[in-house]
């Protein structure tokens, strides 16, 4: 039986800053498994490991600019907006409330997936939603529980994401994007251009708030 509600997806990061990968996935994800939106949630992310001068504002405002010509792709400031760790069991239990007449989607990496068994209340995550795990440049080797949760779990196919039901998991054969955050971040200081892997946007809001400088 087809699934009446339209899907939307869930792109949690911690976009510092958002760059073209991230856009480029999330559009990717959209288009190929007819997503309404793709709503991207940028974690709470605690003051040990920000970087610099980096607030969870600013991080918002960069996504803000970013997905400015996409309507497509919003911004979603649930995690944001609290002040704890962010746990995505939590935050997908209070989108299903916010968003009662859509069929929740949660996209993430596989480096992320490869440790998914290890999260706050995974098993929960599974009932609330569906899983998009997108491809990473760098070849990985999936854990032994994360194939264990394949193979009891995964679909074939976008399509099969609009049947009834919740908790499979979809491997998506997504473009790959070799863009590091932390290279990016590293390399901003020294660059006098914006580099081809961030929107111009966010490029001139870094510039005109001194940024990871």
């Amino acid at each position: 039986m087809n699934n009446a509600n339209p899907m939307l997806g869930i792109f949690g990061g911690t976009f510092d800053p958002i760059h073209y990968g991230h856009l480029r996935c999330a559009l990717h994800v959209q288009q190929r498994c007819q997503l309404e939106q793709v709503r991207l949630m940028p974690c709470h992310l605690p003051a040990h490991r920000a970087s610099p001068g980096v607030s969870a504002r600013q991080r918002a405002d960069m996504v803000r600019l970013a997905i400015a010509d996409y309507p497509q792709l919003a911004l979603e400031p649930l995690e944001l907006q609290q002040h704890r760790p962010s746990y995505s069991a939590v935050s997908l239990a209070q989108l299903a409330v916010k968003y009662p007449k859509h069929q929740l989607v949660f996209i993430l990496g596989m480096d992320a997936f490869n440790h998914f068994t290890h999260w706050h209340r995974w098993q929960q995550i599974l009932q609330l939603a569906d899983l998009i795990v997108c491809q990473r440049p760098e070849h990985l080797t999936l854990s032994t529980e994360s194939q264990a949760l394949l193979l009891q779990r995964q679909v074939q196919q976008a399509a099969d994401l609009k049947l009834a039901g919740k908790g499979r998991i979809l491997l998506l054969d997504n473009p790959l994007q070799a863009i590091s955050a932390t290279e990016l971040r590293q390399s901003l200081p020294a660059l006098t251009a914006c580099p081809d892997w961030l929107p111009p946007a966010v490029w001139n809001y870094i510039r005109q708030h001194k940024l990871y400088s």
